[in-house]
């Protein structure tokens, strides 16, 4: 069964804009680019950026998310930090999903990703040359350098990455900063267990 997901029952219940009463909100998932372009617009404010990116998981107002009641919003801001932070691994565990059959090089999606007329639900991860470190080297900003990296070892292409979710986002993160940060051995002794 795929990832959902999980459904906040409101401890107590808000008043749409519409009018009718909320009491409860099904969560969404978050992806890469509405991600990046909530963190944008809130600026460096923590609480900002929370506020924002609980617009995106809730879908509600403004309006809507400012009559949340303290406890709720702490129950939604937890679901936001572990979107934003965990690799998709952590929420597969949850879902009893595990990678018994991958190796390092290939990751399972949380959420499938449309591309090219396709739906994958994993990638395969190819270790970068050296050369394409060079040219990452050379960009500006650090998600211009991850955004290259990112594509280069993944075969996406840049655009593909936006509709990652952000924990697929994160996992490959964490893949490839072990391919750029690991010497030989510590690939050596995971595929030989």
């Amino acid at each position: 069964m795929a990832w959902m997901p999980p459904l906040h029952l409101l401890l107590s219940p808000i008043t749409a804009d519409s009018g009718v009463t909320i009491e409860q909100i099904q969560l969404k998932p978050m992806f890469y680019a509405p991600q990046k372009e909530a963190l944008a617009r809130a600026g460096d404010d923590e609480d900002e950026q929370f506020f924002e990116l609980a617009k995106l998981a809730t879908g509600l107002s403004e309006k809507e998310l400012d009559q949340l009641k303290r406890p709720d919003y702490v129950s939604i801001a937890q679901y936001v930090h572990d979107m934003s932070t965990r690799p998709a691994s952590f929420f597969l565990e949850d879902a009893g999903e595990g990678r018994e059959s991958l190796t390092r090089e290939q990751v399972q999606l949380l959420l499938p990703l449309e591309v090219a007329g396709r739906t994958l639900t994993e990638l395969s991860l190819e270790m970068p040359a050296l050369r394409a470190t060079k040219v990452m080297k050379k960009l500006t900003t650090a998600k211009e350098r991850a955004e290259f990296i990112t594509s280069h070892c993944s075969g996406l292409m840049i655009p593909d990455l936006a509709g990652l979710s952000v924990p697929d986002w994160t996992e490959l993160q964490e893949r490839i900063d072990d391919f750029l940060n690991q010497p030989a051995a510590f690939f050596r002794s995971a595929t030989s267990t």
